[in-house]
């Protein structure tokens, strides 16, 4: 009797699920296969959300990858058009500087830098074939630079005004004292030979005075930088700062040293 009992119970829970299923069919409510069936929806949503973020940000750091390297080519193509700019203003100062100098011979760009490691000197792309010979004023837009100290056929060595070796016949401009400028290795020159009783201004233009032969009269060499008295015998010491830094020739202009019909104002300031 007990075991019939609970037969019919377990039959009467088993109708009233099936009733009950059947109703969720019928009023639309979820069915248990899609209650189920819901984490493994949020798995596969969550995995499709995962895997668009990942290709969003490996989309953006290619992206990003290849905007720097834009961004990169566009400075270095911008640093070359500025350098290119700056050339042309050079050379166009050069062309103005042959027009008005008769003393004009030639043209030169600077290739390199000297082979000899006891002289500071400087190799030009113009030689014995352009007409170049030892000893030719070399000077830039801004004033001297040196002179042509050896030659070979396609190219020529200048020797730069601040090598220790390097001298040239100057005067003061407004003073009009004369001297002798010889290089030091650094960044000044010194100008020799002027008596310690003249008096000498700070930022005195000295000039080339045309008195050794080499170097027309008038050519920009620097000023005055510096005047000292102290522990000096008979010249004063004085140092002189040039126009021209020996360590920024780029383009050269190669001077006749036989048209000596030079002026000062023919050369930039």
């Amino acid at each position: 009797m007990f075991k019939l009992r609970r037969r019919f119970v377990i039959l009467l829970l088993l109708l009233l699920a099936t009733f009950l299923f059947l109703s969720y069919q019928i009023t639309g409510h979820p069915s248990i296969n899609q209650i189920l069936l819901k984490p493994f929806d949020f798995l596969n949503v969550l995995t499709h959300t995962v895997h668009n973020s990942f290709d969003k940000l490996r989309f953006s750091m290619d992206e990003n990858e290849r905007l720097n390297k834009r961004l990169s080519e566009l400075l270095i193509e911008r640093q070359f058009y500025s350098e290119i700019i700056l050339e042309n203003e050079r050379l166009k100062a050069i062309l103005a500087l042959k027009g008005s100098n008769p003393a004009f011979f030639t043209a030169a760009r600077a290739v390199a830098r000297g082979y000899d490691r006891f002289l500071n000197t400087l190799i030009i792309d113009k030689g014995k074939n352009n007409g170049i010979v030892k000893n030719m004023p070399v000077v830039t837009v801004n004033g001297l630079a040196g002179k042509i100290h050896s030659v070979r056929d396609y190219y020529s060595e200048v020797l730069l005004l601040n090598d220790p070796n390097f001298s040239v016949a100057v005067r003061l401009q407004k003073s009009r004292h004369e001297g002798i400028l010889s290089g030091t290795g650094r960044g000044y020159c010194l100008l020799k030979y002027i008596p310690l009783e003249e008096t000498i201004e700070k930022d005195e233009l000295v000039i080339t005075s045309g008195l050794d032969g080499i170097f027309p009269p008038g050519i920009p060499v620097g000023i005055v930088s510096s005047i000292k008295r102290e522990g000096a015998e008979f010249f004063l010491y004085l140092e002189v700062t040039p126009f021209q830094s020996s360590s920024k020739v780029e383009e050269v202009v190669i001077l006749n040293p036989f048209i000596t019909k030079t002026s000062k104002h023919d050369f930039k300031k």
